[in-house]
């Protein structure tokens, strides 16, 4: 019962145990003309359940309902969990006819937790393959940089090289002008000289 008839209450507690508004609380003290004490009402157990029988009975009758409630609940609860524990067993005997090794494990899961386990493992194979993909992207990167840098070297090494030979060829050409300049100005000092054209003890410098 949620008055008690020995204790006294304020209207603040009798608001929050019955429910009631505390302006009506107040005009039905004021009517019944009940004592106050230090400016306050305060009600008797035995007031409240003679006056508010009816809004008391009400509670009475929510609480009754709602600890049946409760209690079908347990029932419930302890019949599922009775059934789970058959389950249990009935899988741990159907485990004994089979053999494990010492890499393997079994565990046994609620539906609940094999679905959230489920979910997990789907999402670390997404996770898994994205993995796989970067590793495979960034192996491409460095294999197309690697071949970048050995086609830039060999490109490099080819200039090189066509340098090497282009300055060789400057360098013959230039000894072959200077050769036949000084053949030249060789036979033409000795025309020169078989002409009288020049002295023939003249030499050039």
């Amino acid at each position: 019962m949620p008055i008690q008839p020995d204790i006294v209450y304020s209207i603040k507690e009798v608001s929050e145990i019955l429910k009631i508004n505390t302006r009506r609380i107040q005009r039905i003290a004021k009517k019944h003309k009940v004592e106050k004490v230090d400016n306050r009402y305060i009600f008797k157990g035995t007031f409240l359940m003679l006056v508010f029988a009816d809004t008391i009975k009400a509670l009475s009758q929510d609480v009754s309902h709602k600890a049946a409630e409760v209690s079908q609940d347990s029932q419930v609860k302890e019949v599922e969990n009775a059934a789970l524990k058959r389950e249990i067993e009935i899988l741990k005997s159907n485990l004994q006819e089979y053999e494990i090794s010492d890499n393997e494990r079994i565990e046994v899961f609620t539906k609940d937790e094999f679905r959230l386990f489920e979910t997990r493992l789907i999402e670390w194979q997404h996770q898994q393959k994205e993995i796989e993909k970067k590793e495979t992207e960034i192996a491409e990167i460095k294999a197309t940089t690697s071949e970048r840098v050995e086609h830039y070297k060999n490109l490099f090494e080819y200039q090189r090289k066509q340098s090497d030979r282009i300055l060789q060829i400057h360098e013959k050409l230039v000894t072959s002008i200077n050769e036949l300049t000084k053949a030249n100005v060789q036979r033409n000092i000795i025309e020169a000289k078989d002409k009288d054209v020049i002295n023939h003890r003249w030499k050039p410098k």
